[in-house]
């Protein structure tokens, strides 16, 4: 998906990921991230968002949870991360990283809730006020007052299947009464998901149907509650593209993700002003009846993989590009294959990819390196999927 555009424009990344696999200083199914970039892509966010008046959280999960990147995106004045569950609030807050959201894309578990709450989160957000009470519960036992987020939903929108859940309009205003009447928890804002989607055949990104449900109840909150919002959280696809959109509709919190590192989808098709900062790197482990077969892991179904590149060096790379043969959804991530054709094919050969991915849902390990602009391409780190760091 994205192997056109960092050819384009971070061929120097290419270059450092088959010059450390090759060197064997990292290995197949590592993810590499060019540290420098991110840290540029990071600052021109946050450049945006001051100008647009929008509050930012990060999103790690796509990078692994991986605590030295949030730090770096820390330093740049992103100081809260969004956690999309409790695992993931409990990773970064063990590395010092404050939670600013929790609970968005998936609720927190009954008996988690009493660590999750003790880290002070700036926001939970919930789906039902049964989570509410729980919360409430848990808070008032910690001496405290815990600001919650209610996430809406409503007839017409967009929902990504496994992720229903939420407060519909019609019945906000009684369910936000039922949670007021609660000591522990303070509505102090609303969200939705997903808020603004890339349309590849307009070429830009757009508004969902979830952002008028997400206005619509933060006027109904205001206007018939007199509850007083301090947030208006408008998640997915926020990037220095789409950060205006979230002012247009009256938003004022935003959670970039893909953006730290450009794999957002419309870079795929206009360059955009964040740089193409990750590549997923493997090896030939073998090949049959046409088909190279390359070390897998970190594939991700969703991730749009149209082929790779493949060689030993950079030139031979850049002049053997392969079309990947689609994963079918009975796969197990063993290989991925690729059509060998008239092309010179080594077992052994590095195979860089570059596609859209979850770093957290694979078994893959990620390689940290600085360095990269400036020809010195070095590993400051290696971690496992969940931010563990390996070496």
């Amino acid at each position: 998906m994205f192997l056109d555009v960092t050819i384009r424009r971070n061929k120097e990344l290419l270059e450092a990921a088959i010059y450390l696999h090759q060197k064997g200083e990292i290995k197949p199914n590592t993810y590499v991230v060019d540290v420098d970039n991110v840290v540029e892509n990071a600052k021109r966010i946050k450049e945006e968002a001051d100008k647009n008046h929008i509050n930012l959280y990060m999103m790690t999960k796509q990078i692994g949870r991986n605590p030295e990147l949030a730090k770096r995106i820390v330093e740049v004045g992103i100081h809260k991360a969004v956690a999309v569950d409790p695992w993931e609030a409990m990773t970064l807050a063990r590395h010092g990283i404050k939670i600013g959201n929790v609970g968005h894309l998936v609720q927190l578990p009954s008996n988690m809730l009493e660590d999750i709450v003790a880290l002070d989160p700036e926001v939970i957000t919930v789906f039902t006020t049964e989570k509410a009470k729980e919360i409430s519960h848990i808070a008032e036992g910690q001496g405290k007052v815990q600001d919650i987020l209610l996430k809406l939903i409503d007839d017409k929108d967009l929902i990504y299947e496994g992720q229903t859940g939420g407060f519909k309009l019609n019945e906000l205003k009684e369910k936000a009464k039922e949670i007021m009447e609660l000591k522990g928890v303070r509505i102090v804002g609303v969200t939705a998901f997903p808020c603004f989607l890339y349309d590849s055949n307009e070429r830009k990104i757009l508004k969902t149907p979830n952002t008028k449900t997400l206005i619509e109840g933060a006027r109904i909150l205001r206007e018939e509650l007199n509850l007083d919002l301090k947030q208006i959280n408008a998640p997915s696809a926020n990037s220095v593209a789409s950060l205006p959109l979230l002012k247009e509709i009256g938003a004022n919190y935003g959670e970039p993700g893909h953006a730290f590192t450009g794999t957002i989808p419309i870079n795929a098709d206009i360059d955009q002003v964040e740089i193409p900062a990750m590549v997923y790197v493997s090896e030939v482990s073998h090949l049959f009846e046409g088909v190279a077969y390359a070390y897998g892991g970190g594939f991700y179904r969703r991730g749009n993989l149209k082929g790779a590149l493949v060689g030993r060096n950079l030139e031979e790379a850049l002049n053997n590009k392969l079309a990947a043969i689609q994963l079918s959804p009975a796969n197990i991530d063993y290989y991925g294959g690729l059509e060998i054709k008239d092309r010179e094919v080594r077992v052994g050969d590095t195979v860089i990819y570059a596609f859209r991915t979850q770093i957290f849902v694979t078994r893959s390990e990620v390689a940290l390196v600085e360095g990269i602009k400036e020809g010195k391409a070095r590993v400051i780190g290696i971690y496992d999927s969940l931010g563990n760091r390996l070496k």
